[in-house]
């Protein structure tokens, strides 16, 4: 305390000088109309800039609360176009069936931790068993395919990427040179560019061309049909194969994936089990004549 009252008493003259130019300034302003309404407009000005700077500053920090918002936002869209799209396909009697047009819905999560570089990526998302995430699970991001869930907990699920060079995703390729039903394929990473897959088994007789669109096929129970997986961008010349050598460009950029949805397909343990009694049964019926 004693070193403030020093403090005090040392600069003494320079807080007497402050206190009369404050005291002068405020009697020039309240005897002197000019001198008062130029001072109230400053400081309106002033004040009308520091509540925008506050407002910016204040929205900056809650980036992550609206990104999360329009995350949902664009979950709801989502469900709400593959019930569109169940509902109205062509040629067909209208789907009623309100278990088979609400086939799916998307979980946003946010991606915690990735890998774009090894022979076998996988990220990390921050939703797990808490939210009705389960493995086998499909995942895809608002640009296309990211791949498919390997591994859950309580609060976290691991995704095994269409980066992974032991891993193949059923596609069918929209070919522009080609009428009729796009070409059922698959694609399988060649472990170089995280831009990049191949686009497998496609016959040299299949006039495939570039910029060629690449889909997910329907064939599986994590994907819905026609979300986008890539591009056609270069066919490269073959001398010795009977087949393609067709690079597809990723519509995911995974360099910069931060938000992705978890597909949770409704019936998907239906399929599952149906599938697997047809497999025992094809396995019992091998000596029947």
């Amino acid at each position: 305390m004693q070193a403030i009252f020093d403090f005090i008493y040392r600069f003494r003259a320079t807080f007497l000088f402050l206190f009369l130019q404050i005291l002068c300034f405020l009697m020039i302003i309240s005897f002197n109309n000019y001198q008062k309404a130029h001072f109230l407009n400053t400081a309106s000005a002033f004040s009308g800039k520091l509540n925008a700077w506050a407002n910016e500053l204040n929205s900056y920090f809650h980036l992550r609360q609206v990104n999360q918002a329009l995350s949902k936002e664009n979950a709801r869209l989502n469900t709400e176009l593959m019930r569109l799209k169940q509902s109205r396909f062509e040629n067909l009697t209208p789907i009623h069936n309100e278990a088979i047009i609400s086939k799916y819905q998307f979980e946003p999560a946010k991606v915690v931790n990735k890998t774009i570089h090894k022979l076998r990526n996988f990220i990390t998302i921050e939703k797990g068993t808490a939210d009705g995430i389960q493995k086998d699970m499909g995942v895809i991001a608002s640009e296309g395919v990211v791949g498919r869930v390997v591994e859950v907990s309580e609060h976290y699920a691991v995704v095994s990427t269409i980066l992974h060079n032991q891993s193949t995703f059923s596609v069918k390729v929209k070919l522009k040179n080609l009428q009729g039903e796009p070409y059922l394929s698959y694609i399988q990473w060649d472990s170089r560019d995280f831009r990049y897959t191949k686009l497998k088994d496609i016959p040299l007789s299949i006039p495939v061309a570039v910029g060629d669109t690449v889909i997910t096929s329907g064939y599986n129970m994590f994907f819905p049909e026609k979300v986008m997986v890539g591009i056609v961008e270069r066919i490269n010349p073959q001398k010795t194969s009977t087949f393609h050598d067709i690079d597809v460009r990723l519509s995911t950029d995974f360099n910069t994936l931060s938000y992705v949805y978890v597909v949770k397909n409704k019936l998907q343990q239906e399929q599952a089990e149906l599938e697997k009694d047809t497999t025992h049964i094809l396995r019992n019926t091998r000596g029947v004549k």
